[in-house]
């Protein structure tokens, strides 16, 4: 087969893309893929280092915090489906797929005007402007949460399979990771990171307490933007490592007790496959909310703990201290996580794609 996956702007969207890719060629090493995605963004790096050809349109979000950014928006709007156009009838697709951001609509609005099957994959649990938009012409729109159902106006081409994980994410010996990292492996570990971008409101809070939080071993991913101002603030201190970004993520969740991060939905699904205790703090200004959905789905079943960002200096350093030494606590959290994981969930996609196309 012949297909387009397109996904981007975050690694929450690039990654399940990503997931599904590998999925479509362990089925078949002669399904030829390719990907559509944002020019400038994260998935112009991170697709190549998968070996995967990526074609790029200049396309960008509606700003909330600058609405003058969006002036040029309808002009790139409409560049960017005339270039997907010219991308799939050059390519020629047997199906064209999204795994989210803004990047997806001129991707699938082409595909469907040209009336080529196409499936939308939303991981969320509040399902965003794009998605729905597409959903009323998409072969299948797949859900991760039951309760997203309730969000779609048609309901015959939903279909429930979990939001996909890289296939080859899998935790290695906490031992051997400790020591990669030169931690000291009496001491308990924290992964912090906010996803693919870094989260200066973590970051913050975190900065302004290291002082209490010197007992414990401390991954950190800051993002490209915090990355030097925290570098030079932490430089001597044994218990810290820093990176601007992480590539082998798989290495840090071996290592970790505790993860403090985002609630985008790849994050959540990623700590639920792997089962690892996890304080998440939503994202405010995501599209919609929708961080803040996926972390209450977490918190009513006791599969994690959320605390909003305008509550992180008055909670996240208890919430630390209450949970991470009680291991009745931890050991309760990952059982519950085992309910939202699927690690079959890129097949089973790839599966549908196959049921879709013939």
């Amino acid at each position: 087969m012949r297909i387009i996956l397109s996904g981007g702007g975050t690694g929450g969207h690039i990654y399940p893309a990503i997931a599904i890719a590998e999925a479509l060629k362990k089925i078949d090493e002669k399904n030829e893929i390719l990907f559509i995605g944002a020019k400038g963004k994260l998935e112009e790096k991170i697709v190549p280092e998968y070996g995967y050809e990526i074609k790029t349109i200049s396309i960008s979000g509606f700003s909330r915090k600058n609405l003058l950014m969006n002036v040029s928006l309808p002009y790139k709007l409409l560049k960017s489906i005339y270039d997907c156009r010219k991308y799939i009838l050059g390519f020629k697709p047997d199906i064209v797929v999204g795994t989210g951001g803004y990047v997806c609509f001129p991707v699938l609005k082409s595909a469907q005007r040209l009336k080529i099957k196409n499936i939308i994959q939303e991981g969320n649990a509040f399902p965003g402007k794009t998605v729905k938009a597409l959903s009323v012409k998409a072969n299948k729109v797949i859900i991760n949460f039951n309760d997203s159902e309730k969000y779609f106006v048609r309901k015959d081409n939903l279909v429930r399979i979990s939001h996909p994980i890289r296939m080859n994410l899998n935790l290695s010996s906490k031992s051997e990771a400790l020591k990669s990292f030169g931690f000291d492996e009496k001491n308990k570990t924290i992964f912090i990171f906010g996803g693919s971008q870094g989260a200066r409101g973590i970051n913050e809070v975190i900065l302004n307490n290291l002082e209490k939080l010197t007992e414990f071993n401390l991954l950190w991913q800051t993002g490209k933007y915090d990355f030097q101002s925290i570098k030079e603030k932490v430089i001597g201190k044994s218990n810290i490592r820093i990176f601007d970004f992480i590539q082998d993520i798989a290495k840090c969740y071996s290592a970790s007790d505790l993860v403090i991060s985002r609630s985008g939905v790849t994050t959540i699904m990623e700590l639920a496959a792997l089962r690892i205790p996890a304080i998440l703090v939503p994202y405010p200004f995501a599209t919609e909310n929708h961080q803040e959905f996926n972390a209450r789905c977490l918190e009513i079943e006791n599969a994690g703990k959320m605390i909003l960002q305008n509550e992180l200096k008055d909670k996240l350093i208890r919430t630390i201290q209450n949970i991470i030494y009680n291991n009745s606590e931890l050991e309760d959290m990952k059982r519950n996580l085992e309910k939202f994981s699927d690690r079959d969930a890129a097949v089973k996609i790839a599966n549908l794609i196959y049921e879709t196309v013939n």
